[in-house]
């Protein structure tokens, strides 16, 4: 009878959730509301523009019919936000907001979302890192996370949006581009603790953890690296632990994983990354080079992704419709060889973002199920062959390796087990 009426709940709250209120940001910068919600862009930045599509009902130019063809479908975590929303309610505040952060090498306004318990007594700080979206609406400071779930343990959570989403839509999203997210994370968490405390909160202890599953896995050790290798930041992110699950910590992993197998997880997350290294790294090259002309055709793919209209499961199922749902046939022929002469910039990129190359000094987390099917156990493997190459004390490092099923069924896994650590500190 609690099965079922549990059930009954659930689904109240999901028919309920349709409306959604239009997000008021706060500044984090100067604590002061502003009613702007849309990025101040320097002309420099104006260039991006020109990479979204035309849209105005999210609806597929090279075929009308494909958005109502998956209208109906909607992401892991958007069905779950409402009950993420019903959990928390009465035990923590939430505030989206804006922050001042650098892009290459540029100032630019970020914007994300902080939990704190209504308690005002706060345990530590956590710096939450997202995983993979592809939809403004998915974003943290537009739709609750299982990040959330942390503050009902004690802990003030910011949850950064990275770059491409929340205020910076407008822009391309440079998906596992490790010193973009992991400045964007860093600054939202210097910035959360004046903020919290101008507020009337009390923090307990200068203590700093940073978690993150997926991409957010890999931003996780991004972040952790970045915090502990500029003085600017480690002396005023005091980091205690390091929780990171499921992550691609190196691309180049994931890539010949992929290729190996022919075979994708996610396939949409193949344009991603090419079209954000692309253009986070400038390289010499443009998508073309690397996409097949089913992709290409009408620049679909960028209708797809840089309308950020589309979730995920979205675009999946539309390039599934027109035949790149595998490693093979995502890529033109020629792309496929390492002999390509592109590949060895791309390769260069993949190897530059890897998060494999740094000694840890943090006490960290690892989880990784076995049998992920979205991202290669393989990269869990390299990150552990790494510390061990660099002599990281194993002491510090707890793995957690296992048949834990699939990627998704792992992320349910990660989020309790890490909730169940936090709450016992």
């Amino acid at each position: 009878m609690n099965r079922i009426y549990f059930i009954l709940v659930l689904a109240l709250v999901l028919l309920t959730s349709c409306q959604r209120d239009e997000v008021t940001f706060t500044s984090f910068n100067g604590f002061s509301v502003t009613d702007e919600s849309v990025i101040e862009m320097d002309k420099q930045f104006l260039i991006w523009a020109d990479q979204i599509g035309d849209v105005s009902d999210a609806t597929d130019p090279s075929d009308p019919e494909g958005y109502n063809q998956v209208e109906g479908k909607s992401t892991f975590m958007q069905m779950f936000s409402p009950l993420i929303n019903m959990l928390t309610y009465g035990q923590v505040h939430q505030v989206a907001g804006t922050y001042t952060s650098q892009y290459k090498g540029q100032p630019i306004i970020l914007s994300g979302k902080i939990y704190a318990p209504k308690s005002g007594k706060l345990k530590g700080l956590v710096l939450a890192c997202h995983y993979t979206y592809a939809a403004l609406t998915e974003s943290p400071s537009q739709n609750a996370t299982l990040s959330a779930l942390l503050a009902t343990a004690g802990f003030a959570v910011v949850d950064a949006d990275y770059v491409g989403f929340g205020v910076t839509y407008q822009m391309v999203h440079p998906y596992l581009d490790k010193e973009a997210t992991a400045r964007a994370v860093a600054d939202l968490g210097l910035l959360a603790r004046p903020f919290l405390e101008d507020n009337g909160y009390t923090f307990l202890s200068d203590d700093v953890y940073i978690f993150g599953y997926s991409q957010g896995g890999h931003a996780a050790t991004a972040v952790q690296e970045f915090s502990e290798s500029q003085p600017n930041y480690s002396s005023r992110l005091k980091l205690k632990k390091v929780f990171c699950g499921g992550g691609p910590y190196d691309p180049k992993v994931t890539y010949d994983v992929a290729k190996s197998n022919d075979y994708i997880g996610f396939p949409c997350v193949v344009p991603m990354f090419l079209q954000g290294t692309i253009y986070a790294q400038d390289l010499p090259m443009t998508e073309a080079d690397f996409l097949s002309d089913s992709l290409l055709y009408q620049n679909r793919f960028k209708q797809w992704l840089n309308s950020k209209a589309y979730t995920m499961d979205q675009v999946n199922i539309l390039m599934k419709s027109v035949g790149c749902d595998k490693f093979s046939t995502i890529l033109r022929k020629e792309a496929l060889s390492n002999d390509y002469p592109k590949n060895v910039i791309l390769f260069d990129a993949l190897s530059r973002n890897a998060t494999t190359t740094y000694a840890a000094k943090t006490p960290m987390y690892i989880f990784h199920s076995t049998a992920d099917d979205v991202v290669p156990v393989d990269n869990a493997y390299a990150l552990r062959r790494s510390f061990e190459e660099r002599g990281v004390d194993s002491s510090i490092i707890e793995y957690d390796f296992a048949d834990y099923g699939s990627h998704r069924s792992g992320l349910l896994r990660f989020h309790i087990e890490v909730l169940k650590k936090m709450q016992k500190l």
